[in-house]
Protein backbone atom coordinates (compact mmCIF):
# COMPACT_ATOMS: atom_id res chain seq x y z
CA UNK A 1 0.00 0.00 0.00
CA UNK A 2 0.92 3.15 -0.17
CA UNK A 3 2.30 6.34 2.51
CA UNK A 4 -1.97 7.85 1.57
CA UNK A 5 -3.48 4.44 1.54
CA UNK A 6 -1.69 3.30 5.05
CA UNK A 7 -2.39 6.77 6.30
CA UNK A 8 -6.32 7.27 4.74
CA UNK A 9 -6.95 3.62 6.52
CA UNK A 10 -5.10 4.64 9.88
CA UNK A 11 -7.18 7.40 9.83
CA UNK A 12 -10.38 6.16 9.47
CA UNK A 13 -9.72 4.00 12.29
CA UNK A 14 -8.59 6.62 14.88
CA UNK A 15 -11.70 8.81 13.46
CA UNK A 16 -13.71 5.92 14.59
CA UNK A 17 -12.15 5.40 17.81
CA UNK A 18 -12.16 9.14 18.61
CA UNK A 19 -15.89 9.54 17.75
CA UNK A 20 -17.28 6.23 19.15
CA UNK A 21 -14.99 6.30 22.75
CA UNK A 22 -12.88 9.24 23.36
CA UNK A 23 -15.29 12.52 23.15
CA UNK A 24 -18.07 10.62 25.33
CA UNK A 25 -15.42 10.03 28.08
CA UNK A 26 -14.33 13.88 27.42
CA UNK A 27 -17.82 14.98 27.41
CA UNK A 28 -17.76 12.92 30.71
CA UNK A 29 -15.15 13.79 32.67
CA UNK A 30 -16.01 17.44 31.55
CA UNK A 31 -19.70 17.32 33.00
CA UNK A 32 -17.63 16.21 36.44
CA UNK A 33 -15.40 19.21 36.31
CA UNK A 34 -18.43 21.39 35.73
CA UNK A 35 -20.44 19.88 38.59
CA UNK A 36 -17.25 20.48 41.05
CA UNK A 37 -16.89 24.11 39.70
CA UNK A 38 -20.40 25.10 40.80
CA UNK A 39 -19.58 24.49 44.39
CA UNK A 40 -16.35 27.45 43.90
CA UNK A 41 -16.99 29.73 46.59
CA UNK A 42 -15.99 32.84 45.13
CA UNK A 43 -18.39 34.24 42.20
CA UNK A 44 -15.80 35.42 39.98
CA UNK A 45 -13.72 32.44 40.09
CA UNK A 46 -17.03 29.98 39.19
CA UNK A 47 -18.10 31.75 36.68
CA UNK A 48 -14.51 32.13 34.91
CA UNK A 49 -14.16 28.05 35.50
CA UNK A 50 -18.06 27.79 34.26
CA UNK A 51 -17.13 29.50 31.22
CA UNK A 52 -13.91 28.14 30.46
CA UNK A 53 -15.13 24.37 31.05
CA UNK A 54 -18.33 25.45 28.40
CA UNK A 55 -16.30 27.35 26.03
CA UNK A 56 -13.09 25.85 25.55
CA UNK A 57 -14.17 21.89 26.15
CA UNK A 58 -13.48 21.35 22.58
CA UNK A 59 -9.45 21.83 23.69
CA UNK A 60 -10.24 18.63 25.56
CA UNK A 61 -12.06 17.22 22.88
CA UNK A 62 -9.12 18.17 20.54
CA UNK A 63 -6.48 17.12 22.23
CA UNK A 64 -8.48 13.68 23.16
CA UNK A 65 -7.41 11.98 19.56
CA UNK A 66 -3.88 11.38 21.27
CA UNK A 67 -5.86 8.86 23.86
CA UNK A 68 -7.81 6.34 21.81
CA UNK A 69 -8.26 2.73 22.63
CA UNK A 70 -5.38 1.62 19.96
CA UNK A 71 -2.87 3.99 21.09
CA UNK A 72 -3.53 4.38 24.63
CA UNK A 73 -5.39 0.96 25.40
CA UNK A 74 -5.67 1.34 29.60
CA UNK A 75 -7.33 4.68 29.40
CA UNK A 76 -4.36 6.34 31.38
CA UNK A 77 -3.49 10.01 28.60
CA UNK A 78 -6.74 10.87 29.36
CA UNK A 79 -6.50 10.84 32.91
CA UNK A 80 -4.06 13.54 32.58
CA UNK A 81 -5.17 15.17 29.35
CA UNK A 82 -8.61 16.73 30.41
CA UNK A 83 -7.36 18.05 33.89
CA UNK A 84 -4.31 19.69 32.76
CA UNK A 85 -5.72 21.21 29.87
CA UNK A 86 -8.53 22.16 31.70
CA UNK A 87 -5.98 23.48 34.07
CA UNK A 88 -5.08 25.62 31.37
CA UNK A 89 -8.31 26.51 29.38
CA UNK A 90 -9.12 28.17 33.30
CA UNK A 91 -5.80 29.79 33.61
CA UNK A 92 -6.39 31.26 30.83
CA UNK A 93 -9.77 32.27 31.13
CA UNK A 94 -8.93 34.02 34.63
CA UNK A 95 -5.90 36.05 33.14
CA UNK A 96 -7.96 37.29 30.00
CA UNK A 97 -10.60 38.25 32.33
CA UNK A 98 -9.30 38.64 35.84
CA UNK A 99 -8.49 41.12 37.46
CA UNK A 100 -4.57 41.50 37.85
CA UNK A 101 -2.33 42.09 34.93
CA UNK A 102 0.95 41.74 37.43
CA UNK A 103 3.58 39.71 36.14
CA UNK A 104 4.07 38.46 39.31
CA UNK A 105 0.75 37.44 39.60
CA UNK A 106 0.77 35.84 36.40
CA UNK A 107 3.54 33.60 36.62
CA UNK A 108 2.88 32.32 40.18
CA UNK A 109 -0.72 31.26 39.30
CA UNK A 110 1.01 29.55 36.40
CA UNK A 111 3.06 28.07 38.81
CA UNK A 112 0.38 25.10 39.09
CA UNK A 113 1.34 24.19 35.29
CA UNK A 114 4.78 23.11 36.51
CA UNK A 115 3.77 21.11 39.40
CA UNK A 116 0.94 19.22 37.67
CA UNK A 117 3.47 18.13 35.39
CA UNK A 118 6.04 17.45 38.39
CA UNK A 119 4.64 14.67 40.51
CA UNK A 120 6.54 15.12 43.55
CA UNK A 121 5.32 18.92 43.64
CA UNK A 122 3.76 20.30 46.77
CA UNK A 123 0.02 21.55 45.69
CA UNK A 124 0.70 25.42 47.15
CA UNK A 125 -1.25 28.88 47.42
CA UNK A 126 -0.98 29.56 43.63
CA UNK A 127 -3.30 32.62 44.47
CA UNK A 128 -0.77 34.18 46.56
CA UNK A 129 -0.48 37.59 44.44
CA UNK A 130 -4.00 37.27 43.32
CA UNK A 131 -6.74 39.47 44.46
CA UNK A 132 -9.27 36.39 44.26
CA UNK A 133 -8.84 33.05 45.84
CA UNK A 134 -11.38 31.42 46.96
CA UNK A 135 -11.94 28.57 44.63
CA UNK A 136 -12.82 25.40 47.12
CA UNK A 137 -9.72 23.52 46.05
CA UNK A 138 -10.71 23.48 42.57
CA UNK A 139 -7.41 24.59 41.05
CA UNK A 140 -5.63 22.24 43.32
CA UNK A 141 -7.74 19.21 42.54
CA UNK A 142 -6.62 19.79 38.88
CA UNK A 143 -3.02 20.06 40.00
CA UNK A 144 -3.25 16.65 41.78
CA UNK A 145 -4.90 14.78 39.38
CA UNK A 146 -2.54 15.47 36.71
CA UNK A 147 0.12 14.47 39.22
CA UNK A 148 -1.50 10.89 39.96
CA UNK A 149 -2.15 10.28 36.03
CA UNK A 150 1.76 10.83 35.82
CA UNK A 151 2.35 7.19 37.71
CA UNK A 152 1.20 5.19 35.27
CA UNK A 153 3.37 6.37 32.68
CA UNK A 154 6.59 4.00 33.29
CA UNK A 155 8.58 5.67 30.99
CA UNK A 156 7.60 9.80 32.55
CA UNK A 157 11.63 10.11 33.68
CA UNK A 158 12.09 9.72 29.99
CA UNK A 159 10.31 12.83 28.64
CA UNK A 160 10.05 14.72 31.90
CA UNK A 161 12.84 17.24 31.12
CA UNK A 162 11.00 17.82 27.50
CA UNK A 163 7.87 18.37 29.09
CA UNK A 164 9.18 20.74 31.44
CA UNK A 165 10.78 22.92 28.84
CA UNK A 166 7.53 22.65 27.19
CA UNK A 167 5.43 24.18 29.97
CA UNK A 168 8.09 26.38 31.03
CA UNK A 169 7.87 28.01 27.19
CA UNK A 170 3.48 28.31 27.83
CA UNK A 171 4.23 30.12 31.17
CA UNK A 172 6.40 32.64 29.18
CA UNK A 173 3.88 33.17 26.60
CA UNK A 174 0.92 33.53 29.10
CA UNK A 175 2.85 36.04 31.20
CA UNK A 176 3.90 38.06 28.16
CA UNK A 177 0.68 37.76 26.51
CA UNK A 178 -1.52 38.87 29.62
CA UNK A 179 0.50 41.63 30.85
CA UNK A 180 -0.16 45.10 30.66
CA UNK A 181 -1.14 45.93 27.03
CA UNK A 182 1.48 48.28 26.54
CA UNK A 183 4.12 45.92 26.91
CA UNK A 184 3.11 42.96 25.61
CA UNK A 185 4.06 43.03 21.45
CA UNK A 186 7.88 44.29 22.95
CA UNK A 187 8.10 41.21 25.86
CA UNK A 188 7.00 38.65 23.44
CA UNK A 189 9.41 40.34 20.55
CA UNK A 190 12.04 40.06 23.33
CA UNK A 191 11.87 36.90 24.27
CA UNK A 192 11.52 35.45 20.53
CA UNK A 193 15.06 36.88 19.87
CA UNK A 194 16.14 35.28 23.20
CA UNK A 195 14.26 31.66 22.93
CA UNK A 196 13.75 30.85 19.27
CA UNK A 197 15.75 29.15 16.79
CA UNK A 198 16.81 31.60 13.70
CA UNK A 199 16.93 29.00 11.27
CA UNK A 200 13.42 27.92 11.49
CA UNK A 201 12.48 31.28 9.76
CA UNK A 202 9.53 31.99 12.16
CA UNK A 203 7.85 35.62 12.42
CA UNK A 204 7.51 36.30 16.62
CA UNK A 205 3.73 35.34 16.01
CA UNK A 206 4.75 32.30 15.11
CA UNK A 207 7.26 31.52 17.79
CA UNK A 208 4.38 32.35 19.97
CA UNK A 209 1.89 30.60 18.81
CA UNK A 210 4.00 27.26 19.11
CA UNK A 211 4.40 28.02 22.59
CA UNK A 212 0.87 28.39 23.40
CA UNK A 213 0.08 24.66 21.83
CA UNK A 214 -0.38 21.46 24.68
CA UNK A 215 -0.51 18.91 22.22
CA UNK A 216 3.45 18.46 22.92
CA UNK A 217 2.90 17.60 25.70
CA UNK A 218 0.31 14.48 24.82
CA UNK A 219 2.99 13.52 22.35
CA UNK A 220 5.34 12.79 24.77
CA UNK A 221 3.25 11.25 27.01
CA UNK A 222 2.32 8.68 24.76
CA UNK A 223 5.84 7.47 24.66
CA UNK A 224 6.25 6.99 27.87
CA UNK A 225 4.04 4.63 27.93
CA UNK A 226 7.41 2.47 27.22
CA UNK A 227 9.48 2.41 30.21
CA UNK A 228 12.71 3.11 27.77
CA UNK A 229 11.71 5.34 25.40
CA UNK A 230 13.84 6.22 22.68
CA UNK A 231 15.96 9.53 23.08
CA UNK A 232 16.65 10.36 20.12
CA UNK A 233 13.17 9.73 19.04
CA UNK A 234 12.13 11.66 22.27
CA UNK A 235 13.77 14.36 21.13
CA UNK A 236 12.76 14.43 17.04
CA UNK A 237 9.19 14.65 18.26
CA UNK A 238 9.80 17.50 20.42
CA UNK A 239 10.82 19.06 17.46
CA UNK A 240 8.00 18.17 15.20
CA UNK A 241 5.38 19.92 17.85
CA UNK A 242 7.62 22.76 18.96
CA UNK A 243 7.81 24.79 16.50
CA UNK A 244 5.87 23.04 14.14
CA UNK A 245 2.59 21.38 15.31
CA UNK A 246 2.17 23.47 18.33
CA UNK A 247 2.28 26.85 15.16
CA UNK A 248 -0.14 25.18 12.82
CA UNK A 249 -2.48 24.42 15.88
CA UNK A 250 -2.46 27.57 17.49
CA UNK A 251 -2.23 30.14 14.38
CA UNK A 252 -5.80 27.99 13.34
CA UNK A 253 -7.01 28.69 16.90
CA UNK A 254 -6.44 32.22 16.22
CA UNK A 255 -7.40 32.35 12.35
CA UNK A 256 -10.85 31.17 13.71
CA UNK A 257 -11.34 33.38 16.49
CA UNK A 258 -9.97 37.07 15.03
CA UNK A 259 -13.61 38.02 15.43
CA UNK A 260 -13.81 37.33 18.87
CA UNK A 261 -10.97 38.34 19.87
CA UNK A 262 -11.50 42.31 18.34
CA UNK A 263 -14.44 42.36 20.27
CA UNK A 264 -12.42 41.73 23.33
CA UNK A 265 -9.48 43.61 23.00
CA UNK A 266 -7.65 40.22 23.13
CA UNK A 267 -4.19 39.83 20.63
CA UNK A 268 -4.30 37.28 18.13
CA UNK A 269 -1.32 36.65 16.39
CA UNK A 270 -3.00 36.30 13.11
CA UNK A 271 -3.73 39.67 12.81
CA UNK A 272 0.23 40.41 12.55
CA UNK A 273 0.23 38.84 8.74
CA UNK A 274 -0.04 41.45 5.96
CA UNK A 275 -3.64 39.87 4.62
CA UNK A 276 -5.34 37.36 4.57
CA UNK A 277 -3.49 35.40 1.82
CA UNK A 278 0.09 35.88 3.71
CA UNK A 279 -1.79 33.74 6.41
CA UNK A 280 -2.69 31.30 4.84
CA UNK A 281 0.35 30.71 3.05
CA UNK A 282 2.49 31.05 6.32
CA UNK A 283 0.06 28.44 7.69
CA UNK A 284 0.18 26.01 4.50
CA UNK A 285 4.43 26.09 4.55
CA UNK A 286 3.88 25.38 8.52
CA UNK A 287 1.76 22.24 7.52
CA UNK A 288 4.17 21.10 4.88
CA UNK A 289 6.98 21.30 6.96
CA UNK A 290 5.08 19.33 9.65
CA UNK A 291 4.55 16.16 7.31
CA UNK A 292 8.47 16.67 6.32
CA UNK A 293 9.94 16.55 9.66
CA UNK A 294 7.49 13.62 10.65
CA UNK A 295 9.11 11.70 7.79
CA UNK A 296 11.00 8.22 9.38
CA UNK A 297 9.60 8.82 12.62
CA UNK A 298 8.07 5.54 13.90
CA UNK A 299 4.68 6.83 14.39
CA UNK A 300 4.72 9.18 11.57
CA UNK A 301 1.44 8.25 10.27
CA UNK A 302 -0.23 9.17 13.47
CA UNK A 303 1.64 12.71 13.52
CA UNK A 304 0.50 13.53 9.84
CA UNK A 305 -2.95 12.71 10.68
CA UNK A 306 -2.79 15.29 13.98
CA UNK A 307 -1.58 18.07 11.60
CA UNK A 308 -4.59 16.89 8.80
CA UNK A 309 -7.09 16.75 12.11
CA UNK A 310 -6.36 20.50 13.14
CA UNK A 311 -7.23 21.82 9.63
CA UNK A 312 -10.30 19.82 9.58
CA UNK A 313 -11.51 20.04 13.11
CA UNK A 314 -10.67 24.28 13.44
CA UNK A 315 -12.02 24.96 10.44
CA UNK A 316 -15.26 23.19 10.90
CA UNK A 317 -16.08 25.42 13.87
CA UNK A 318 -19.17 27.16 13.96
CA UNK A 319 -17.23 30.50 13.41
CA UNK A 320 -15.58 29.52 10.40
CA UNK A 321 -18.25 27.20 8.55
CA UNK A 322 -21.41 29.74 8.32
CA UNK A 323 -19.10 31.35 5.80
CA UNK A 324 -16.66 29.29 5.04
CA UNK A 325 -14.07 31.62 2.61
CA UNK A 326 -11.63 31.61 -0.03
CA UNK A 327 -8.25 31.62 2.72
CA UNK A 328 -10.57 29.10 4.55
CA UNK A 329 -11.00 26.52 1.65
CA UNK A 330 -7.64 26.81 0.38
CA UNK A 331 -6.52 25.55 3.85
CA UNK A 332 -8.63 22.57 3.65
CA UNK A 333 -7.73 21.84 0.65
CA UNK A 334 -3.98 21.53 1.83
CA UNK A 335 -4.93 18.97 3.92
CA UNK A 336 -6.23 16.72 1.46
CA UNK A 337 -8.99 13.73 1.77
CA UNK A 338 -8.13 13.18 5.40
CA UNK A 339 -8.63 17.13 6.35
CA UNK A 340 -11.69 17.38 4.42
CA UNK A 341 -13.15 13.68 6.02
CA UNK A 342 -12.78 15.33 9.89
CA UNK A 343 -14.10 18.51 8.70
CA UNK A 344 -17.56 16.91 7.88
CA UNK A 345 -16.99 14.48 10.75
CA UNK A 346 -16.52 17.41 12.99
CA UNK A 347 -19.29 19.30 11.64
CA UNK A 348 -22.03 16.82 11.96
CA UNK A 349 -20.27 16.11 15.86
CA UNK A 350 -20.31 19.63 17.01
CA UNK A 351 -23.26 22.03 17.91
CA UNK A 352 -24.74 24.00 15.21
Amino acid sequence: MSVNSVDFVRSWRWGTEYFRSVRPRVIHAITQLKETAEHIPDPMLRQQALISLRDKQFHCEGGGVFGGPSRDPQGYLLEFLVPYQTLCDYLDTVTDRGPSQDPGNLRWLHQSLLDAVTPSAPVRDYYRDHPQGEDGGYMASLVKSSQTALQFFPGYAAIAAPMRKLVELYIDLQVYKHGPADTRVANLDAWFRREANPHDGLFWWEFSAAAGSTLGLFALLTMAQDAHPDSATVQRVFALYFPWLGALHILLDYLIDQEEDLQGGDLNFVTYYDTPSHATGRIQMIYRHVLVQAKGLPDAPFHRYVARGLLGFYLSDRKVRHHLNKPACQLLATGGSISIGIWLAARVGRAP
